[in-house]
């Protein structure tokens, strides 16, 4: 084999080997938003629902109770995640506590998370 191709040869693999920490850090970088906005809609349910707005309207009081329980849910999928996946999982359940909320305080002529 010609020295041309062995030199070539070593700048493909050592090029390769530089992009792969690229890569590892992109994806990771992808999960910790993913981890940042699901414990950001958690930490806002959070606000709303603990502790728990007493109140005698039955509609708005299942709608609060439905969000709290979404609430503990979406701790306990944040408890255990690691992927971007489970963070967006908990996201998604929070936000439905957040629409819970929001539909239990217009009942109550409350301020809504915004």
């Amino acid at each position: 084999m010609s020295p041309w191709l062995w030199i070539v040869l070593s700048v493909l693999v050592l090029a390769g080997g530089a992009l792969v920490p690229t890569l590892v850090t992109r994806r990771r970088g992808d999960t910790e938003k993913k981890r940042f906005a699901a414990r950001s809609c958690y930490a806002k349910l959070e606000h709303y629902v603990n502790p728990p707005l007493a109140t005698e309207d039955e509609v708005a009081a299942r709608s609060l109770r439905q969000a709290q329980e979404r609430w503990h849910s979406a701790g306990q999928v944040l408890a255990d995640a690691s992927k971007a996946a489970e963070f967006e999982l908990a996201e998604q359940i929070a936000t439905q506590g957040l629409a819970d909320v929001t539909e239990a305080y217009t009942r109550l002529d409350r301020p809504t998370p915004g």
